[in-house]
């Protein structure tokens, strides 16, 4: 009998593809002196696959600490009707076996941003696939 997997998130996610631009904003205190490749205040693009109202899914082609503070701007578009940006914080990272979306992905929890937005954001990734 085939056992039934359990979802482990507090929130469900649903898999769509957002382009998203990113901005470095910190790495962690413990880490300020290491060698980077991305300084504070570069950009560069990621794309997110799923988004919960707590966190979401980035895939990249750079490796962040655990603990990095990104800001993220979503543009608009057919997930959101206006522009708009939040902050989040790496909870982890992983290299991913297929480079499809980016070579990594990162677990990232939202610090903040405004909800009304984000709601937008998840309500987008919620509805059913056309």
């Amino acid at each position: 009998m085939k056992k039934t997997v359990r979802e482990q998130r507090r929130a469900t996610r649903l898999t769509r593809l957002v382009p998203i631009d990113c901005t470095l904003d910190a790495y962690p205190q413990d880490l300020i002196n290491e060698k980077h490749l991305i300084k504070r205040g570069d950009g560069f693009r990621a794309k997110t696959i799923n988004v919960s109202k707590t966190g979401m899914l980035l895939n990249l082609n750079y490796l962040f600490p655990e603990r990095t503070t990104l800001d993220i701007k979503v543009p608009a578009g057919e997930a959101t009707p206006i522009q708009f940006t939040m902050k989040v914080r790496v909870a982890w990272t992983k290299k991913n076996a297929y480079r499809i979306f980016g070579r990594y992905s990162a677990g990232v929890r939202i610090i903040s941003g405004e909800k009304k937005f984000i709601k937008k954001l998840v309500d987008f990734f919620e509805l059913p696939l056309k």
